[in-house]
C-alpha cells in the first residue's frame, strides 16, 4: 500500500475525478459503490467549521459522515466546479458518468473505476514483495484504514460504519497477525 499511496504514484492518475475517488477511498474508507454515488453537495461543516464528507451508506441504509482534511475538501470543491461547468443544470452526483449522460444525473460506475484502477496500477508498475504485479481492489483501502495502528478500534468502527466491534476486531486481528508474522520472519 505504501507504493500505491505514494504521491508519485497517485500523480500518475490522468483524470482528476479518478484521482479524487482514489483519495476518498484511501482517506475515508468508503465502499466504492458509495463513493461513486456521492451527492454533489457532499461536504458539511460542524460548529467549528471542520469539514465532513456526507454520504449514504447503502449497507447500513443511512446517511453517514466522515471527517476530511483540508486537501480533500479543496479537491472535492474543485470537482464540484468541474461538474457544474460541464452540466450547468447542476448534476445531483459529485462523479457523473462521463459519456451518454446529457444531464449528469447518472453516477460514474464502480466497475468503470475498477478498470481504470487496474490500468493505473500497471502504469505505476507497482509490484509485491516477489516483484509480481500487485492486484488491488478498491475495498482493500477499507482494510488499510481499518488496520491503521494508531487509530483506536472504536474510532475505526465508527468511521467504517461497522454494526459491531466484532467486525472491526477482524481487521485488528489481521493487523496483529501481520505484525506477528513479520516479527517471526525477522
Amino acid at each position: 500500500m505504501a507504493q500505491v499511496e505514494n504521491p508519485a504514484s497517485l500523480n500518475l492518475w490522468r483524470d482528476p475525478m479518478r484521482y479524487l475517488i482514489t483519495l476518498i477511498l484511501i482517506r475515508c474508507g468508503l465502499r466504492i459503490s458509495d463513493a461513486v454515488k456521492l451527492p454533489r453537495d457532499c461536504i458539511v461543516h460542524d460548529a467549528n467549521t471542520a469539514p465532513y464528507l456526507r454520504y449514504y451508506n447503502h449497507k447500513m441504509k443511512r446517511e453517514a459522515l466522515v471527517p476530511i482534511d483540508e486537501e480533500l475538501h479543496r479537491l472535492i470543491t474543485e470537482q464540484q466546479r468541474r461538474t457544474l461547468a460541464r452540466w450547468p443544470g447542476g448534476p445531483p452526483v459529485l462523479f457523473p458518468k462521463i459519456n451518454s449522460n446529457l444531464d449528469g444525473s447518472r453516477p460514474y460506475s464502480a466497475s468503470t473505476y475498477r478498470q481504470a484502477l487496474y490500468r493505473w496500477l500497471r502504469r505505476c508498475d507497482i509490484s509485491d514483495e516477489h516483484g509480481q504485479p500487485v492486484h488491488l481492489t478498491p475495498h482493500q483501502w477499507r482494510h488499510t484504514l481499518g488496520t491503521s495502528c494508531d487509530v483506536p478500534q472504536e474510532v475505526v468502527r465508527r468511521i467504517l460504519e461497522h454494526r459491531s466491534l466484532d467486525m472491526t476486531l477482524r481487521y485488528a486481528n489481521s493487523r496483529e497477525f501481520g505484525a506477528w508474522q513479520q516479527q517471526e520472519m525477522s
